[in-house]
């Protein structure tokens, strides 16, 4: 390497840039996907946050929304889609108990660091949990 560095030939000097060069790529690379995989991470702790709530609660009412507004201010903004097998109430988005309910939370953002292009990427987590509440 010392010798490519001091050599007065041009083709040292070009190797070295393109090294630097690609070695500045494969580390844009590895920042993006610890930052994907810790934002994966958050997100699968709100989703099991929130499915807990809804489950223990029965319902997608108005405990979950505001569970829902404290993980946002905690955390960061987020889409949340709800589903169940069956619904108790469409109304009030109440489950029967032992029913199925589905929660799926997701993250709009980019690939950080590749310059003038912006590569849109959409992070989802799914969770799903058991009713335990009876409604009569």
């Amino acid at each position: 390497m010392k010798k490519l560095i001091t050599s007065r030939k041009g083709e040292g000097y070009i190797d070295v840039a393109i090294g630097l060069v690609a070695l500045m790529m494969v580390l844009v690379v590895t920042l993006n996907i610890y930052s994907f995989l810790t934002l994966k991470q958050d997100m699968d702790e709100i989703s099991g946050q929130l499915i807990e709530t809804a489950a223990f609660t029965g319902s997608f009412g108005d405990e979950f929304e505001e569970r829902c507004e404290e993980l946002k201010d905690t955390f960061f903004d987020f889409d949340v889609t709800t589903s169940a097998t069956e619904y108790y109430n469409e109304t009030y988005q109440r489950v029967q108990l032992g029913d199925t309910m589905t929660l799926t939370i997701s993250v709009h953002t980019y690939v950080q660091g590749v310059g003038a292009f912006k590569i849109p990427i959409t992070v989802q987590s799914t969770r799903s949990g058991i009713s335990e509440k009876y409604w009569k």
